[in-house]
């Protein structure tokens, strides 16, 4: 069995698969070179707590919000709070955006894609680059609508015992399927049409010397 296939295989069957996007696309490891150099006047944090999702660009505000938002975590309800670089006409004119964009939109990437899901890719639905610093999380959830999701880890020589981790659950949410350490260019594709696939990604428990950076895309296809 070739990799293509043990992966579509995988995918079918659990609904979720991870791989090296290297592998298969060589001009990756070029096109993301200095993300983690991208300043930080271009992040917002992005938030949710009891009141609502709000962004936050250099607002003092973000801070309340934040402790609002491991209140709401540490109670078990739904939270988050993490840094987002969304798709806009500013942030497209950043050439490791723009590179990573336009890789992931490119016909080897939607062949891949079709490979490994049986799915054609049409277009990409959502797009952004997000960062987990010190304090900051994504509690469990799962993605809406599209047809699958994927997540393109960026980060460079991360400690494990910092957190950040990915964790993928059984439907139940009562157990782990999957324990991912961002690791470059490590990229997660799971369904979002037919089936629920928990996931989370832990609280960043320190001031790591790496920065947590990931792609985040959802994609329409055809079956």
């Amino acid at each position: 069995m070739s990799k293509i296939e043990s992966l579509r295989e995988t995918f079918d069957v659990e609904g979720f698969v991870y791989f090296d996007l290297s592998e298969f696309l060589p001009g990756l490891p070029r096109i993301g070179e200095g993300v983690e150099r991208i300043e930080d006047r271009f992040w917002s944090a992005i938030i949710k707590n009891r009141d609502g999702v709000a962004d936050y660009y250099q607002d003092s505000r973000a801070a309340a919000a934040h402790e609002l938002a491991i209140a709401d975590y540490t109670a078990g309800k739904f939270s988050y709070s993490f840094k987002r670089l969304e798709d806009t006409p500013t942030n497209n004119r950043n050439f490791v955006f723009w590179g990573v964009k336009t890789l992931l939109s490119s016909e080897p990437m939607f062949e891949l894609l079709k490979q490994i899901t049986g799915r054609q890719a049409t277009a990409i639905r959502r797009f952004y680059f997000n960062r987990f610093d010190e304090g900051e999380f994504l509690s469990t959830h799962t993605d809406p609508g599209q047809s699958f999701g994927l997540v393109l880890n960026l980060t460079k020589g991360w400690e494990p015992n910092h957190g950040g981790l990915t964790m993928v659950q059984t439907e139940d949410r009562k157990a782990i399927r999957a324990c991912l350490v961002p690791t470059e260019f490590q990229t997660l594709i799971f369904d979002t049409s037919s089936r629920l696939i928990p996931h989370f990604v832990s609280m960043v428990t320190a001031r790591p010397k790496a920065k947590r950076i990931a792609v985040v895309v959802r994609y329409d296809a055809e079956e």
